[in-house]
């Protein structure tokens, strides 16, 4: 089974966004990952609705928006208005995760939660049958503008929410983002990731489109 490869556009050069857009696109990857923070929910502020709308111009790629903030129903229209395909907003900071479910379907964008770190996986059972993704966070939020890496507590956790998923006959996708590379990806697709949201590393590679290749190569082999 093919895993899907995306990269958070947020860790490229802010300054060149146009050119990072076209190296991810040029690298053969799947999705581009945009971060929108209100520097409250994350202590950083990421893309505003308006940026998302002139980037959306650039690629065919699609935009999957991880909505780090606090009241994620604010920003749903103008997140749809900009060209997202696939909105995550966080549980942790929807007070109605069902209404907020509700409001990113009926206008016809795939939706998805977010789940950091430390939250406790019950939280997700209730929705799992009602979304089209679900996005583990694989560090503390905020840590990797400090450096942070890879969290290693985030393996098994992506095993419990495949069982989770079985067993309420769910067809959600799982992601994974944080820190995510070579070194990591082929553990997390081995424990049922299907998606894997590339780090800041994948900026520094002198080949990109090589690094995703191999990547991808690792990953899918690690489902088989």
């Amino acid at each position: 089974m093919t895993v899907r490869l995306g990269a958070a556009l947020f860790n490229g050069d802010h300054g060149h966004l146009a050119e990072e857009i076209a190296r991810l696109e040029n690298a053969g990857l799947d999705f581009v990952h945009l971060d929108v923070f209100d520097g409250y929910f994350v202590p950083d502020v990421g893309f505003s609705p308006r940026t998302i709308a002139a980037l959306r111009k650039l690629t065919r790629l699609p935009f999957e928006v991880h909505l780090g903030v606090a009241e994620p129903a604010r920003f749903i229209p103008a997140l749809v208005d900009a060209g997202a395909d696939l909105i995550l907003f966080h549980v942790e900071s929807s007070a109605m995760p069902f209404e907020t479910v509700f409001s990113i379907r009926e206008r016809k964008v795939r939706v998805g939660v977010a789940l950091s770190l430390g939250t406790p996986l019950e939280t997700l059972e209730p929705l799992v049958g009602r979304i089209d993704s679900l996005l583990l966070l694989s560090r503390v939020t905020g840590e990797g503008t400090k450096g942070a890496g890879f969290d290693a507590a985030a393996l098994p956790r992506v095993r419990r929410v495949g069982d989770l998923v079985r067993a309420k006959d769910a067809s959600c996708e799982i992601q994974v983002a944080g820190g995510v590379n070579r070194t990591n990806a082929a553990a997390l697709a081995a424990e049922g990731a299907s998606a894997l949201g590339l780090g800041a590393g994948i900026y520094k590679v002198a080949d990109m489109r090589r690094e995703v290749e191999e990547i991808r190569r690792l990953a899918t082999a690690a489902r088989e």
